[in-house]
């Protein structure tokens, strides 16, 4: 799984935009108050500078106030003045020229920004009386530099905190990841049917170590209930498998006796209780594979030799359904039980004669190499199953024929589902239009 995909990962990346958000705000907040009072100190100055040249003015007239001009325009430090008449003309200051409209800027309370070649100015105009007017600005490209600056530290900084968070989130995720991983790893054996594994319980006392020990609880009750109900359908199996085989013995010693009219009724009984015999069987295997106590006894099976050998057992049972069997693949060998393997395939041939009987069909066993896997098929040409049935169809005592009075007991293709998953593969069912592919994947090293 993707860590940006992880629930934590999300979480921790909402809640960390959403604190970057509050930050940015603060930030701001901070910025235009820093930028207010910066500014607000700088005219504070100004209007300093403006009393203390009104005073010369007002002590020693316009010479004074000339001089004074002069001495401010050159040890103010960053400072813009200049004395002008009431008709604009220019009497002293280090600006000689009254502000361009076009490179003006009119803010509030009778302040204004303008450019000039070398600097950018936050001025306004103070007339001393009807004759003289003093503009007085201070240059803002310190400000504004300082400003800017403090702007950049602020983007970094949440730029810095954001990919702190979002390092932070992708650790959490990915350390949640790897414990959901062991914990998966550890249930691996439960897939498998070995409902005794537990997973550890760390010493922490954290919520993985609650998870853990309610997951083991869990496991406990569950492994306690199927060991129960397999109990119950094993010796249910096993108590009536016993007198029904006695029962078939004693029938077929009666059978050597009986008149003609009492052959049919007795062939009818032995059917039948070979029917629950099989039914019986299949019902012990298949608790033996998903139980996990049946061993694989391993040997090279030479599939497309084992697929002949079965067609030649079926070969007369198709004749007399009049359909074909073909077989085909190339030469793939795999290492398994041969016996399973065998049953599987008989039953899924059982399955097309009892559920797939079509006059004049054919029916193929084909192997081939899928390459990660080697399939076995087997295709027919009967009815099929329609796919929003396929994943019930191989499901315990499950028979597609609600009424249930066809033959068959629902255990065919949960069986052949079972020695396949027990060989580390799957069963798959697939369209054949028309009919049904069954399809055995198994592992090409088991």
């Amino acid at each position: 799984m993707s860590v940006l995909r992880a629930t934590s990962f999300r979480a921790a990346f909402g809640f960390i935009m959403l604190l970057m958000l509050v930050l940015g705000l603060v930030l701001s907040l901070l910025y235009k108050t820093l930028e207010t009072r910066l500014t607000t100190a700088e005219e504070a100055r100004i209007w300093r500078e403006a009393a203390n040249l009104n005073r010369y003015y007002t002590q020693g007239g316009v010479q004074a106030l000339g001089e004074a001009v002069t001495a401010a325009a050159t040890t103010g430090q960053g400072l813009g003045v200049q004395l002008s008449d009431r008709l604009g003309i220019y009497l002293a200051g280090n600006l000689t020229r009254f502000p361009a409209p076009e490179t003006t800027e009119n803010k509030a309370d009778g302040w204004f920004d303008f450019t000039t070649p070398q600097s950018v100015y936050h001025a306004r105009f103070v007339p001393l009386d009807e004759d003289l007017v003093l503009l007085l600005g201070f240059d803002r490209r310190d400000l504004d530099g300082a400003l800017a600056d403090m702007q950049a530290r602020f983007a970094l900084t949440l730029i810095g905190l954001t990919l702190i968070g979002l390092i932070g989130a992708a650790a959490l995720a990915h350390r949640n990841l790897a414990r959901i991983g062991e914990m998966n790893r550890h249930m691996q054996p439960v897939l498998a049917g070995v409902l005794d594994t537990r997973l550890p319980v760390g010493a922490r006392g954290d919520e993985w170590a609650l998870l853990a020990g309610h997951i083991n609880v869990m496991l406990a009750r569950l492994e306690k209930l199927v060991d129960a109900t397999r109990e119950v359908s094993d010796n249910l199996a096993h108590d009536l498998r016993a007198p029904l085989t006695r029962l078939k013995m004693r029938l077929e010693a009666l059978m050597e006796g009986a008149q003609d009219d009492q052959l049919d009724q007795l062939g009818d009984a032995l059917e039948d209780i070979d029917a629950l015999l099989r039914s019986f069987n299949a019902l012990l295997a298949l608790s033996r594979l998903e139980s996990g106590t049946t061993k694989l006894n391993r040997v090279p099976i030479d599939v497309p030799a084992l697929f002949e050998k079965l067609a030649g057992l079926f070969e007369a049972v198709f004749e007399d359904a009049a359909m074909t069997l073909h077989v085909d693949g190339a030469a793939v060998a795999v290492s398994g039980d041969e016996a399973l393997l065998s049953q599987a395939i008989a039953n899924g041939l059982e399955n097309v004669l009892a559920h797939g009987a079509q006059a004049d069909a054919h029916v193929r066993l084909m192997v081939r190499d899928a390459g990660s896997h080697i399939e076995m098929e087997i295709a027919d040409q009967g009815s099929g199953i329609a796919a929003a049935d396929r994943s019930r169809a191989v499901a315990r005592f499950v028979r597609l024929d609600d009424s249930r009075s066809g033959d068959g007991t629902g255990l065919g293709l949960s069986l052949v589902a079972a020695i396949c998953h027990h060989h580390g593969g799957a069963l798959v069912l697939e369209d054949n239009a028309p009919g049904l592919r069954l399809i055995m994947q198994l592992p090409k090293a088991i």
